[in-house]
């Protein structure tokens, strides 16, 4: 018998195959027809030379068949049914029951002879098909050959195979049979198949890369590639689920195949704690990979849907997300009605269906982008200038007789100070809820968009008169901006000013307008009006401004700024201590020009970092001259920029300036105003306390006026509070603002800071603020700005300020056995205005306490007889108000520690003492004596 291995060698197509079969049988019927003549036999035979299209013989007669199967004991026969390559048998027709088969049979079906003797049809035969079969049997039989198409069978592995059937009736054993051809066709079917399906494939394929083509949105491509999936690709189902930007959940944006109720059970979200977060859909979008389900049925993920989708036929499924830019933005899905359906070279030919569509929809992502950039505002979303002119244009031509076009800009109130002090991303907010609030505020009819910065245009159409312009101004614009926002943690105040120009009254195009409009803008700004109307002066006006600007640029190459001098006057001692370097413009036709006239413009222009850098140098190179001419110095303030702080190399051009001068770092201090440290305050802080480092001072400029309090700005390491001049100018006329002053001096003091009132001008501000002890002054009353030269003859001739008489006079005691010492501390603290009294022990000391009425007490620790510390603990029990420093140039740790612990000490400090540091500890403990003693 035939190996397994021989009957595939023998294999081949089916038609080859089973002709080959009958040529043999009819090669067969020749010899035995030979064999019969020779032995005087004879044969019935019913010839039919006819051909099925050259493949096989159209019909072999029931006679022949009959006559070669029914010779079993012929070897040659026999042999030739049982070694022929393509399984046969012979079945009973009454039966059903196998009669006889051949060796190509057992081999291929798995069965023993006597196993398939024992079967009939119907147990090779799946459960669903026997139906089928049945009727197949019930046909009447045709005395020909018959092919009965192809058929399951089950072989005895329980595998299942596809068979082509030929077959022919014959006697077999003197009972009506049928011989039967079983071609295994599976591995043919299997190929044909995979034909189709890639064939269906490349159609979705190239009907989609068709569609790409030719359009050019987004969702008219995701509805054509649902269609195309559904009716080329013969998927059940195909929908295309979307986000939003920065939206959790998505949506169904197209679908195609199906009953429609199916999508509304679609969930798509980007939630990993969802309760359909395994969705594969949800997961293919999640983590951004295809997802496979091939089997509906055992998918956990889809165990909710499973019931409803297999009753509608839904098998498989394959979600794929789309990423045209890296960041899913939608994800597809088909549904098969197969299970397995999605196999290795299906999944390869969807995944370049992904790609193209991909690709297609940045070129259409890319495409929308530029036309929006073309006419839109990205930040805000608003149109732009270009689109703005249009519309307005569209105005001016639809205007009829008697109306007028009214154009409206809009300008946000020192947006760049509120930048600086805030960052970039903090103004960028405040732009976009300001835009928000006008788009929704504004009343049909209306244009709004922004044009650049902080400007904002309003083009209103179809005005009968001036009064209705202004209505919308007032109403719907100032009203809307002119109020609180919310910027992150920070809330700032907003205030706009508008110019207003009118068509036909003011210009007749669209650009016209919108220049008047910006003349009328800068004369409300100049002058603080909220809003104000073009007029031809104002042209003139806003062409000045930009003069100046154009010869701003060449200030600094030119060498056209100075430095003025502003000196700072003690309110205790009368004299200069401090000076402020105040920046001029010598301009060659203007003459002085004032830093209110030009600073804005600079910090507008990107010229304030170049012009503080010089400022700071100039101020260094001045110093550095005036202690080479043995002048005694004072400390130079120089405000600092936001830009400068924001700089990272800084501290690092603060120390190579003084480094150029061989200046020491006291003789420079540094204001800032709180809004430019609470802009970063990380980065503020970080540089502020390496300018500390350096040995710098620093004072806090304009307090009053930002965004925050003292108790939020003691982190950051200032030395002096300077109150602005605002709360100064009527200070002792004015409730409020005496009210402020007096809580800021106040809040300072505790703080243990300095404060310098600024722009004072009056005896009576004067006697207010050192009633109120105030340290310091800055103003006309003393001193308005001067040049270096002026400022260095006050540094040498030093002037005093007249105080008049302290309303309390401030008394300190001294107590210490050394003479000298007690010399020196009395004339340096004499100098500092207070009446000082001395004592060369302890008893000395109590008897002056007994005899005069003293605030603060200094003591050496050594003394004979009575310890400092000893001294105090007697003191604190007499006279428990006073506040109390001990000076010694032995420590006595225990001691002195014991005593601080006790609440008995103030301060300590070591001999020998620093001058500066022991003043201000006196003014500290002083300070401190009246916060507790009103």
């Amino acid at each position: 018998m035939l190996k397994d291995k021989d009957f595939k060698a023998n294999g081949g197509g089916c038609d080859h195959t089973i002709a080959n079969s009958y040529a043999n049988i009819g090669a067969a019927f020749c010899r035995k027809k030979r064999d019969l003549q020779k032995h005087g036999g004879s044969i019935n035979l019913e010839p039919d030379s006819s051909r099925d299209g050259g493949r096989l013989p159209a019909c072999i007669c029931k006679q022949l068949i009959r006559n070669i199967m029914i010779q079993p004991s012929d070897a040659g026969f026999s042999a030739l049914f049982h070694a022929h390559p393509v399984p046969m048998w012979v079945y009973d027709l009454e039966t059903f029951r196998f009669v006889a088969v051949n060796a190509a049979a057992i081999v291929h079906y798995g069965y023993s002879e006597a196993e398939f003797l024992a079967m009939t049809l119907r147990d090779i035969r799946l459960r669903e098909d026997l139906e089928r079969l049945d009727d197949n049997l019930r046909q009447p039989q045709v005395p020909s050959i018959e092919k009965s198409g192809i058929w399951r069978h089950v072989r005895k592995d329980g595998s299942v195979i596809h068979v082509e059937i030929t077959s022919h009736p014959l006697w077999f054993g003197e009972r009506a049979c049928r011989f039967v051809l079983a071609h295994d066709v599976t591995e043919r079917l299997l190929a044909q198949d995979k034909i189709m399906r890639l064939s269906r494939i490349y159609a979705v394929s190239s009907g989609v890369n068709a569609a790409i083509a030719r359009i050019h949105t987004r969702d008219a491509l995701f509805d054509e590639v649902c269609r195309i999936a559904v009716h080329v690709g013969a998927f059940k189902t195909a929908w295309i689920g979307a986000f939003e930007p920065d939206v959790l959940e998505g949506r169904v944006v197209a679908w195609c195949g199906g009953e429609r109720h199916y999508v509304d059970r679609v969930r798509l979200t980007l939630r990993a704690d969802s309760i359909d977060s395994a969705r594969p859909a949800c997961v293919a979008a999640r983590e951004a990979r295809a997802v496979i389900c091939n089997d509906v049925a055992t998918d956990p993920g889809l165990a909710p849907l499973a019931r409803d989708m297999l009753e509608e036929g839904q098998r498989a499924v394959a979600a794929l997300p789309l990423a045209p830019a890296g960041r899913v933005d939608a994800v597809m899905v088909f549904i098969a009605d197969t299970a397995g359906f999605f196999d290795a070279e299906e999944l390869k030919l969807l995944d370049d269906l992904v790609g193209d569509i991909n690709f297609a929809l940045q070129f259409i992502d890319n495409k929308e982008r530029l036309s929006y950039l073309a006419y839109y505002d990205v930040l805000t979303g608003l149109p732009n200038a270009r689109l703005f002119e249009d519309r307005l244009g569209q105005f001016i031509h639809s205007a009829q007789a008697g109306q007028d076009v009214g154009t409206i800009l809009v300008n946000i109130d020192r947006f760049t100070q509120l930048n600086d002090a805030f960052g970039r991303h903090m103004g960028d907010a405040l732009l976009k809820q300001v835009a928000q609030r006008l788009d929704e505020a504004l009343p049909g009819g209306v244009s709004v968009a922004r044009i650049g910065g902080a400007t904002f245009a309003i083009a209103v159409a179809e005005l009968a008169q001036d009064a209705d312009l202004e209505h919308i101004v007032d109403e719907f614009i100032l009203a809307t901006i002119n109020q609180h926002f919310r910027l992150g943690p920070h809330e700032a105040r907003v205030q706009a000013r508008a110019g207003l120009a009118l068509f036909p009254r003011d210009g007749s195009d669209a650009e016209t307008l919108l220049k008047h409009a910006e003349a009328a803008l800068q004369s409300a700004k100049r002058l603080g009006e909220p809003y104000l109307y073009y007029s031809p002066a104002m042209n003139a006006s806003h062409a000045a401004r930009l003069a100046l600007e154009s010869e701003l640029l060449h200030a600094l190459d030119a060498q056209q700024f100075v430095v003025y001098y502003q000196p700072r006057v003690d309110l205790v001692s009368g004299r200069i201590v401090s000076a402020e370097a105040l920046i001029r413009w010598r301009h060659p036709q203007r003459g002085l020009v004032f830093p209110g006239t030009f600073i804005p413009l600079a910090e507008e222009v990107g010229l304030i970092e170049p012009i503080s850098d010089w400022v700071l140098d100039a101020v260094c190179a001045q110093q550095a001259r005036w202690l080479q001419g043995k002048i005694d110095v004072v400390p130079v303030a120089v405000n600092l920029s936001a830009a400068q702080l924001r700089n990272g190399k800084f501290v690092q051009d603060v120390t190579d300036a003084l480094s150029r001068y061989r200046l020491p770092a006291h003789h420079i201090e540094f204001e800032l105003t709180e809004s430019m440290v609470m802009n970063d305050v990380e980065l503020a802080a970080a540089n502020l306390q390496a300018l500390k480092a350096l040995g710098i001072q620093l004072s806090l400029d304009d307090f009053g006026t930002g965004h925050s309090s003292l108790a939020h700005l003691q982190r950051f390491p200032f030395d002096a509070v300077k109150i602005d001049r605002a709360f100064i100018r009527d200070v002792n006329a004015n409730a409020g603002n005496a009210a402020i002053a007096t809580a800021v001096i106040a809040m300072a003091h505790s703080l243990h800071l300095r404060v310098v009132a600024e722009g004072v001008e009056t005896e009576g501000q004067l006697q207010f603020l050192r009633r109120h002890r105030c340290d310091e002054l800055q103003g006309f009353y003393f001193s308005e700005a001067v040049p270096a030269a002026q400022f260095e003859t006050m540094l040498v001739e030093k002037p005093l300020l007249t105080l008049g008489p302290q309303v309390d006079e401030d008394t300190l005691l001294i107590v210490d056995d050394e003479p000298n010492n007690l010399s020196t501390l009395r004339r340096l603290l004499r100098r500092e205005g207070y009446r000082v009294l001395t004592a060369s022990g302890g008893q000395e000391g109590l008897n002056l306490l007994a005899l005069n009425k003293v605030q603060v007490i200094i003591s050496d620790q050594r003394m004979p007889n009575m310890s400092g510390t000893q001294f105090m603990r007697v003191v604190r029990e007499l006279y428990p108000d006073t506040i109390r420093i001990v000076l010694s140039g032995f420590t006595d740790l225990a001691a002195v520690t014991d005593s601080v612990n006790q609440g008995e000490l103030f301060k300590f400090m070591t001999k020998p003492w620093d001058d500066g540091e022991l003043v201000r500890n006196i003014r500290d403990a002083f300070r401190l004596h009246r916060q507790r003693n009103g």
